[in-house]
């Protein structure tokens, strides 16, 4: 006994509808795990069952996991009190210091 190939049923599935949505998926998949550079997947689950005239009623469902992208961190201090703070209470404050703003127009120097 021979079988068809998978890909033969795979293509007459919802006339060809889910073949497309695979290969929407798989692309869109394949260019988010190369931005990232992280894994990703994608899953299709078929459901077979079989009718009383010798039918058989095909359900899929595609699953599409993302990649995550990277996310960055905070880093934090804190006080006696309990409470998270950007600045290290244990620091000595200078006073007099300011800030001094930038202009986007100056062009830089490189100094070799």
């Amino acid at each position: 006994m021979s079988f068809k190939p998978f890909t033969h049923t795979l293509s007459q599935l919802r006339f060809g509808s889910l073949s497309d949505e695979l290969t929407d998926a798989l692309g869109k998949l394949t260019q988010k795990c190369a931005e990232t550079g992280r894994a990703g997947e994608l899953q299709l689950v078929l459901k077979l069952k079989p009718g009383k005239a010798g039918q058989i009623e095909i359900t899929d469902d595609i699953k599409v996991k993302q990649p995550k992208e990277e996310r960055g961190t905070s880093l934090m201090f804190c006080t006696p009190e309990g409470n998270l703070q950007r600045e290290d209470p244990r620091q000595m404050s200078l006073d007099g210091l300011k800030s001094v703003e930038t202009n986007n127009n100056t062009k830089l120097k490189e100094v070799n």
